[in-house]
């Protein structure tokens, strides 16, 4: 999902005219590449970034949160808007990590 939200925040930047180096140099990261990365699912798109990228991209700081959350964190996305993001995108929902109790009766 990471990557889907990379090539989602790509298409933005090349809609608002800006290439990678454009952005890096706007949002002034010392490493160029941390875009790359980010549009690759290779890292994350700290939270704490995500209204500087918004105005930099020219999209809606609520849009680009959306977004976030629908292919960061579908669980949370599904939770406030009623819709799986895993089932919209044709994907396997993943198992919780999580050490349940066993049932009764074992």
């Amino acid at each position: 999902m990471r990557k889907r939200f990379g090539a989602w925040l790509k298409e933005a930047r090349e809609a608002a005219g800006l290439t990678q180096l454009d952005l890096a140099a706007t949002l002034d990261y010392a490493y160029p590449t941390t875009v790359s990365q980010i549009e690759r699912g290779a890292s994350a798109l700290p939270t704490g970034e995500l209204a500087r990228w918004a105005e930099a991209i020219n999209v809606s700081p609520k849009k680009l949160a959306d977004k976030y959350l629908y292919f960061i964190e579908p669980f949370l996305y599904m939770a406030l808007h009623g819709k799986d993001p895993y089932a919209v995108e044709n994907l396997p929902r993943p198992e919780p990590v999580l050490m349940r109790r066993k049932a009764r009766g074992d």
